[in-house]
């Protein structure tokens, strides 16, 4: 099975050996089909971690890895959803999510054909022909998901996506978010700040601490796939187990340190 690695991972930025660490000792597998949500308090490396796997940053030591080939930059098997949309103003929502496509080289006809296919998984079928600006935040994001899985990638990499919209919009992405998962069959890494959206999308939760950056919980995760399965989103975050789970997360983040339980995913 495909699998994306981060093995005994450690980062410092700058060329002073002396510098502080920035991540420690991070070791992380993320595989197709599943579903891992980073949280922590800010200053603990998560949007680093993130970085590591995209191959945007080299580790200071350590090996990032894919299918077990060292990761020394970015690749479309590995796509890429920011905070910020990142959509190009000047094109249409449809050349929006066809341009990687057309960069991969495909020809016109399929790349439109692929582009109108992830633009209906995403609700906005009807929008193609706009320019990007005239959409809402939420709609801007769902361009930003449906361009990043219309190149098929293993592997599909958040970064906070979400964290500008609004509470109920909040919500209907995460129920489209676990949907499309299930329908690409890619691997997820989401980095957020929301306990919440972390253990109802994920299949497991990983809490870093900060000085340096560290694994200090691992929390499994069955309530996505269950909302999957036909259950009650409500119904599943009101659960007793949801909200004993959501405790020992914050309590994770607010002590920051080692949890007996911690395990390397």
């Amino acid at each position: 099975m495909t699998q994306l690695s981060l093995s005994q991972v450690s980062l410092h930025y700058g060329s002073d050996p002396g510098a502080p660490a920035v991540l420690q000792d991070i070791s992380l597998t993320l595989r197709r089909g599943e579903f891992i949500s980073v949280i922590g308090r800010s200053g603990s490396g998560k949007t680093s971690l993130l970085n590591l796997a995209a191959g945007f940053i080299a580790p200071s030591a350590g090996r990032v890895s894919m299918a077990g080939r060292p990761v020394s930059g970015p690749g479309p098997e590995r796509a890429v959803v920011f905070q910020e949309d990142a959509l190009l103003p000047w094109k249409s929502v449809l050349e929006n999510v066809a341009l990687p496509l057309k960069l991969a080289g495909m020809a016109r006809a399929g790349r439109r054909d692929k582009a109108l296919h992830w633009l209906a998984a995403v609700g906005l079928e009807d929008q193609g022909g706009k320019p990007v600006w005239q959409l809402s935040g939420g709609q801007r994001q769902r361009v930003g998901i449906a361009r990043a899985l219309a190149a098929d990638p293993a592997f599909l990499l958040m970064d906070e996506p979400l964290g500008a919209l609004d509470a109920m919009t909040r919500d209907q992405m995460h129920e489209l978010l676990l949907r499309l998962w299930r329908a690409s069959h890619a691997g997820a890494l989401l980095i957020t700040h929301s306990v919440e959206e972390a253990l109802f999308l994920s299949t497991s939760v990983v809490v870093l601490a900060p000085g340096p950056g560290r694994i200090t919980l691992t929390e499994p995760c069955s309530w996505g796939r269950r909302f999957l399965a036909g259950e009650d989103p409500r119904a599943l975050k009101s659960e007793a187990g949801f909200i004993l789970a959501r405790e020992r997360l914050l309590s994770a983040i607010r002590e920051g340190r080692d949890d007996p339980r911690a395990v390397a995913a």
